[in-house]
């Protein structure tokens, strides 16, 4: 009933947006919107009225989760009002709310890396962690926009903000250790796509643009192997490595250039810190070990440990031992220092 104005719609998004992702996205909001429109209602697009919009909305909400909302019913404001002109037909969206994932500490996310066997592998859960790589940016990986010289791979059509991300040591180990066993491409015309496909009926093909699911296959392959109970997904490792770097009091502004986020707040959104993690931070740094009962040679190995964490200077540390150890007994005593 609406397919010559879909097809007009897609060559209205073509030159509106240069995000694939965005086009995709917003023609098939709008075709979901028009496909209901047309099975709830019997109508065609030029019939729309408010009301119909409207009932959309309601239908949405009852149906779909709140932030899947967000997109959904902004695609239907993209159509109605910016393509066919007529905002009386606008809904109001609603706004994204805060998820508190359950994220990979620290341990499972080095878990999962330890996890990857193949140089594949090891390429994919790299860019993932250091780089906060998408699944769907992958298929976009090109080896001429690797500048090895000066640490960085250049993302084309990304998503938000910067279009580079920073090329870390770990990125490169990997990187180079992916070169030496990546396959031939079987088209000439895809030799610098970095990703090629190793195994299967698409044997020497790049992994296709804007698709998850080659990247969303491997990492649930790898979190297998890695003894997860739960589900570990592509979606949870960014968010689990952002946070990890927020619990690791990395710099903000340098999780926020790594994540390209043009704003600050997108990437504190991706602060998904737990009860456990901050009991875990606070049970650390506000422990006080009772030393009073130890004995003379424990006490000294309790202060080697301050003196090795920096707590203590070097001088602190002598004249310590010192007075906790005689001098005869002082190398039998704390012979590990």
């Amino acid at each position: 009933m609406n397919g010559e104005l879909m097809l007009e719609y897609k060559q209205y998004l073509r030159g509106k947006y240069r995000n694939r992702n965005t086009r995709d996205n917003n023609y098939k909001f709008a075709n979901l919107f028009l496909g209901w429109v047309e099975k709830e209602k019997g109508k065609a697009c030029c019939q729309l009225t408010p009301k119909d919009t409207k009932d959309y909305k309601a239908f949405c909400l009852e149906t779909y989760k709140v932030n899947g909302n967000v997109a959904r019913l902004n695609g239907v404001n993209n159509f109605v009002d910016d393509f066919l002109k007529r905002p009386e037909l606008r809904v109001t969206a609603p706004r994204a709310v805060q998820v508190n994932k359950q994220v990979l500490s620290e341990k499972e996310l080095e878990q999962y890396m330890k996890s990857a066997e193949t140089p594949m592998e090891k390429l994919i859960v790299t860019y993932q962690v250091d780089a906060f790589l998408r699944p769907n940016e992958f298929g976009k990986l090109r080896i001429s926009l690797h500048d090895i010289e000066n640490q960085i791979v250049y993302m084309d059509d990304t998503k938000t903000g910067n279009n580079s991300v920073i090329f870390t040591p770990n990125m490169d180990e990997a990187y180079k250790g992916y070169l030496r066993a990546r396959v031939e491409p079987k088209n000439p015309e895809h030799s610098d796509h970095l990703i090629i496909i190793d195994k299967g009926s698409h044997y020497g093909k790049p992994i296709s643009e804007n698709r998850a699911d080659y990247i969303w296959r491997h990492t649930k392959k790898i979190a297998a192997r890695a003894g997860f109970k739960r589900s570990v997904y592509p979606y949870l490792i960014k968010p689990s490595a952002i946070t990890d770097g927020f619990n690791k009091k990395v710099n903000p502004k340098i999780l926020q250039r790594q994540a390209r986020h043009s704003r600050i707040e997108t990437t504190l959104r991706y602060d998904h810190t737990s009860d456990e993690m901050a009991k875990e931070y606070f049970n650390k740094a506000q422990r006080h070990m009772d030393t009073d009962s130890l004995k003379p040679e424990d006490k000294a190995k309790v202060w080697m440990d301050k003196l090795l964490a920096n707590e203590i200077d070097l001088k602190t540390f002598k004249t310590g031992i010192d007075v906790l150890l005689p001098k005869k007994h002082r190398g039998n005593d704390i012979g590990y220092v």
